[in-house]
């Protein structure tokens, strides 16, 4: 018999808290959604939309602002616009790893044209293939460069895109512009003048979202997601007799009130997480993933409500996935460094200070044949593993020449870290519960 069910008891629609999902309506970034509309609103007037780049911190809506204002763009092009032509190409750079000007253009042209990426050409001829596709599909053409900081200090296609009318790279019925994200906040800061001066007309900061915001966000959310969960403007609840019990809330900015209830999820559940979230990164797609973590704890263990308690433990069981993905996308060097932590804590050694951690390191270093490095730069992948939250460093006493003085221990479970490094090809055989080395005095 088989024990997978089509229907669940906590859950109607849970794809509605998934990453990929894309609400129509952002009332939280109404000022933002407003910002973008002025530098889009020149394509409606057929002159071509401004050059703009949306940043923040991750999981602040630029994506969905951009896709949501341009979807309403689409919309006047078809149904109200007899002379507006537009195409729009939206490429995730990190997706496709678009760490060049060759890699970004080739994709921009499959995106434009729906035919396979070219390889094997120049730079140059690349570039010239995604001209000619633009001339060939003509009007408005908007470019979405998401995680556009993924191009680094290649800048010659964010200089040359804004620029292709300027430059005759494409004709005169043809106006190419590029909406640019980024989670960096500093990134911009690093382009050269020329580019700064040419790639952005207009910037729009998300900021992070606030517990009340993020209660709205999750309320909305919960409403589709849940089941006997619904949101009713609180004038309809109090006129068709519908009772009282639920709790009342502000969901736009309009001042519109609202009546949430919900059969499966507990009263204080949504202002925990958001609660949770605000204090951490103001993050929406953070405290959505908290929900439906919480959501699935309380389906799998059989529990007919999500509480608190479902929704602190959602909590630890998506700070421990985020920890154990950045253990798995760290350099080998910074796997380095945790497999000499993670074998000083299975031996009992830990707190450590960094001095024996990199004896154990050289050993580590040598038996997978890979590059050691100095003392100095040892100690950065350290603070690496201490800001990413894998280790802990504290500051304990005076260093032997006076300088301040260093431990450090593991943050995470030394069988997360093991198991972490074994399936990292160059460290599946390493014996982490000895390392035969002379190590220091500690």
């Amino acid at each position: 018999m088989t024990q997978f069910s089509d229907a669940s008891p906590i859950f109607e629609r849970e794809e509605v808290l998934r990453e990929e999902y894309r609400p129509d309506d952002l009332p939280e970034r109404t000022d933002e959604m407003e910002d973008l509309h002025m530098s889009l609103a020149p394509a409606a007037r057929g002159v071509g939309a401004n050059n703009v780049f949306l940043h923040g911190k991750a999981g602040q809506g630029k994506t969905a602002t951009a896709k949501a204002k341009l979807a309403q763009l689409q919309k006047h092009a078809e149904e109200e616009s007899d002379h507006l032509n537009l195409t729009t190409a939206y490429v995730s750079c990190e997706s496709h790893d678009l760490s060049t000007t060759y890699k970004a253009a080739s994709r921009i042209y499959q995106e434009l044209t729906g035919e396979s990426r070219p390889t094997g050409y120049a730079t140059d001829v690349v570039m010239d293939m995604m001209f000619e596709a633009m001339n060939e599909i003509g009007g408005t053409i908007i470019i979405v460069l998401d995680e556009i900081d993924t191009l680094g200090d290649d800048d010659r296609i964010l200089y040359s895109l804004p620029r292709a009318r300027a430059q005759d790279y494409v004709e005169d019925h043809v106006f190419p512009s590029v909406i640019g994200i980024s989670n960096d906040l500093q990134w911009r800061d690093n382009l050269s003048p020329k580019v700064k001066s040419s790639l952005y007309d207009d910037s729009v900061l998300f900021s992070p979202y606030d517990a009340n915001q993020l209660r709205q966000i999750l309320r909305r959310r919960a409403a589709e997601a849940f089941r006997e969960a619904k949101l009713t403007p609180a004038t309809e609840a109090a006129s068709d007799g519908t009772p009282a019990e639920g709790t009342i809330v502000e969901i736009d900015q309009s001042g519109q009130e609202y009546l949430f209830q919900s059969g499966v999820l507990s009263e204080n559940v949504i202002p925990l997480i958001a609660a949770l979230s605000a204090q951490d990164t103001g993050d929406a797609r953070q405290a959505i993933k908290y929900l439906r973590k919480a959501g699935e704890l309380a389906d799998k263990q059989g529990d007919d409500r999500v509480g608190a308690e479902h929704a602190r433990e959602a909590q630890d069981l998506v700070e421990r996935e985020a920890v154990v993905e950045a253990m798995r996308e760290m350099t080998t060097q910074a796997h380095l460094a945790l497999a000499a932590l993670t074998a000083l804590e299975l031996s009992g050694d830990a707190p450590v200070r960094a001095k024996p951690i990199y004896g154990v390191y050289k050993t580590v270093a040598s038996q997978i044949d890979a590059e050691k490095l100095g003392q100095r730069r040892f100690k950065d992948h350290l603070r690496e593993l201490d800001m990413q939250g894998i280790a802990n460093g504290e500051k304990v006493a005076a260093g032997s020449i006076g300088g301040p003085a260093w431990e450090y221990q593991l943050q995470v479970d030394t069988g997360i870290a093991v198991e972490v490094l074994k399936n990292t090809a160059r460290f599946e055989e390493i014996n982490f519960e000895y390392i035969s080395i002379d190590r220091p005095s500690m």
